[in-house]
C-alpha cells in the first residue's frame, strides 16, 4: 500500500490518501479542507478514489468531503456516534476558524468496529477507539496505524470537549497498542510515518 500525505487547512489536518498500488484504487482518509488540492493530487496521481472515510467528525477532518463527494462521487464513511459532531461541521467551520461553507452531505455508511474496508488488493480493518469523540476510530493495515486524533506519534488526542472522555480514551489505547508497537502511526496532527515513541504518563501509567 502506497500513502500520501496531503497537509491542509488552518489546523494543519493530514489527509492521507491510501493507494492499492497494483489497481490504484484509493481511500481518502480525513479530507479536512482545500477540496481542490485534494482533487488535482488525485487526478495528477491516476488514482481511482473509492471513499472517503472520516476517521472522527471534527470539522478540521472533512470539510472538503462535499467537494470530493461532487467531483468523484465517492460514499462517505462515519461511526455513527460522531454523527451529530460531523452534522453541525458546517457550523463549527465559521465560528472556530470563520470559514463559511454549505452543510455537509449526508453520511453514506456508518463503520463498525472490526469491520474491513477492501479496495483493489489491498483492505484496512476498522477499530473503534473512543475518547477524543465517541466515535473516534482507527485504520489498521499490517504495519500502518491511520489514528486520526485518537494517537499521536508522541502522545494522544485532547478530552477536553464535553463529549469526550479520558477513561475511554485509555481504553482504546489499549485495544490498539498492539498494532501500534509494530506499526508506523499516521496521525491526525503533527508527525506522521514514524513509530510510536512515548506515551503520557497521566492517562497510561
Amino acid at each position: 500500500m502506497e500513502i500520501i500525505c496531503l497537509t491542509v487547512g488552518d489546523l494543519a489536518t493530514h489527509c492521507y490518501l491510501a493507494i492499492d498500488e497494483e489497481t490504484r484504487q484509493t481511500l481518502v482518509i480525513d479530507p479536512g479542507d482545500e477540496g481542490d488540492f485534494l482533487s488535482t493530487t488525485i487526478l495528477e496521481n491516476n488514482l481511482v478514489p473509492q471513499a472517503i472515510i472520516l476517521t472522527h467528525g471534527h470539522y478540521d477532518h472533512c470539510l472538503a468531503a462535499l467537494e470530493l463527494k461532487l467531483n468523484f462521487s465517492l460514499p462517505i464513511y462515519l461511526h455513527q456516534k460522531d454523527l451529530f459532531l460531523y452534522e453541525k461541521a458546517h457550523l463549527s467551520a465559521k465560528h472556530f476558524s470563520h470559514i463559511a461553507i454549505p452543510k455537509l452531505p449526508p453520511i453514506d455508511h456508518f463503520l463498525k468496529d472490526q469491520e474491513i474496508i477492501t479496495f483493489g488488493n489491498s483492505s484496512l480493518k476498522v477499530l473503534h477507539t473512543p475518547g477524543h469523540t465517541p466515535g473516534s476510530v482507527c485504520l489498521y493495515s499490517a504495519r500502518s496505524l491511520f489514528s486520526g486524533d485518537t494517537l499521536f506519534v508522541n502522545g494522544v488526542g485532547s478530552t477536553d470537549h464535553q463529549y469526550s472522555s479520558a477513561s475511554d480514551l485509555k481504553k482504546s489505547f489499549a485495544k490498539i497498542k498492539p498494532f501500534s508497537t509494530n506499526s508506523l502511526i499516521y496521525p491526525g496532527h503533527e508527525d506522521f510515518g514514524l513509530p510510536l515513541v512515548a506515551t503520557p504518563p497521566h492517562l497510561f501509567s
